[in-house]
């Protein structure tokens, strides 16, 4: 009896997925790199792709010399944020060790300034009452300069408001000690105050967010890579012209080579997973269902574009060269080194077809959130509605290449 041409499509489609199959149990080299390259990668980028700015080098011009002067130094030196290297001998000096890098941050301290604080906070003796320390000439109360090396904008204004907190916060301790002398508490001369609960991320630890996005990049890399360059090697090898002279449908080829990498980008994320949870204790809060029901929505997408980088691409280094230029825009149009939000509007327009951007939403939302389908089911469907244009479109420019 004739099988039926569902059961003989379906029987074709095993075949292929068997032969991949084999033919990664063969070469043990690159399965290998698919397993332990990702861990490797989701270790090191843990650690270094963050947004916290530590062990910022510090130097100060001591013009002062006063008590109050040395009591500041010794709060910033002692502060576990900066590295403190040193007094610079004059302005010239510090604007030179600026220059040559040495240090990010510089202090200087105006002559007098012990005296004009003490002028600033005295009570009951004349004095005007309670006044902030100033940075730059402007500040009310004592006055301070501080130079930045701008160069990172990001890091010298993260590093410049942690010095400025330092700061405040030495001089609020230093006018509490007054206050209480004068037998006059603090918090009755602050008119507002201020109880804050962080939510979802309470020690606002970056690694919380950073590493949920690396997971991202990771699939992406592994499932879009494999299938070009296994459909891609097919053709180096002469091997895709034989296929295409059996029984097999082009159709069959290319879900039969897309179906295996699947199956690993699903492994590649329990790994990261993994990882994250054990090693860097980012906790997830969501579903693992229905982060895999997302994935694979996902996965159409990454899978496509290896699909359609096979049909351009006629060596394995060209396939590699095409799926490196996506992924770069991708990458940089995900939100995932900085918010969608602050891109000009044109470009977040363009990010609405980026199906990177709204898994990185979702598996943030999940890692952190404990987000599900009721609160992700429009990212859900933009990246199906992404993932099955672009599938579609790859395995249709594949039938005419190959036919």
């Amino acid at each position: 009896m004739r099988p039926s041409e569902p059961s003989r499509s379906s029987n074709l489609f095993r075949v292929i997925i068997g032969k991949e199959f084999a033919q990664l149990r063969r070469d043990k080299t690159s399965l290998r790199l698919m397993i332990m390259v990702p861990m490797m990668q989701m270790l090191l980028l843990g650690y270094a792709l963050t947004t916290e700015v530590k062990h910022t080098p510090v130097a100060v011009v001591d013009h002062d010399g006063g008590p109050e002067s040395r009591s500041m130094i010794r709060a910033v030196s002692n502060n576990p944020l900066f590295r403190f290297r040193g007094n610079a001998a004059s302005e010239a000096d510090l604007r030179e060790m600026l220059d040559r890098g040495t240090v990010k941050l510089g202090l200087i301290i105006p002559q007098g300034f012990s005296r004009q604080l003490e002028s600033a906070t005295r009570f009951g003796q004349g004095g005007q009452g309670p006044a902030t320390l100033g940075l730059g000439p402007k500040g009310g109360g004592a006055q301070l300069q501080l130079l930045v090396d701008g160069q990172d904008a990001n890091s010298a204004g993260v590093a410049r408001g942690y010095l400025s907190a330092v700061l405040n916060q030495w001089a609020m301790h230093r006018l509490g000690a007054r206050l209480e002398a004068a037998g006059i508490r603090l918090d009755q001369l602050i008119p507002l105050s201020t109880d804050t609960n962080v939510l979802f991320n309470p020690l606002l630890k970056s690694t919380w967010y950073m590493i949920p996005g690396i997971a991202v990049i990771l699939v992406t890399m592994v499932t879009a890579l494999l299938t070009g360059f296994s459909i891609v090697r097919e053709k180096e090898a002469g091997t895709l012209e034989q296929l295409m002279v059996t029984p097999l449908k082009p159709i069959h080829v290319v879900v039969g080579k897309a179906v295996p990498f699947f199956l690993i980008g699903i492994v590649e994320l329990m790994v990261a997973l993994t990882i994250a949870q054990l090693w860097f204790h980012v906790p997830f809060r969501g579903n693992y269902l229905t982060l895999i029901a997302f994935c694979a929505c996902y996965m159409l997408s990454s899978l496509g574009i290896g699909i359609f980088t096979s049909t351009v691409a006629r060596t394995q280094q060209q396939a590699l060269f095409i799926i490196w230029f996506f992924l770069l825009f991708f990458m940089l149009l995900s939100g995932f080194f900085l918010p969608v939000e602050n891109m000009p509007h044109w470009v977040q327009v363009v990010t609405l077809v980026n199906p990177v951007r709204w898994f990185m939403y979702v598996l943030r939302e999940m890692f952190l959130k404990g987000s599900g389908f009721a609160e992700l089911w429009r990212e859900g469907l933009a990246m199906l509605g992404i993932g099955f244009t672009v599938f579609t479109f790859s395995v249709l420019k594949f039938n005419r290449k190959a036919g």
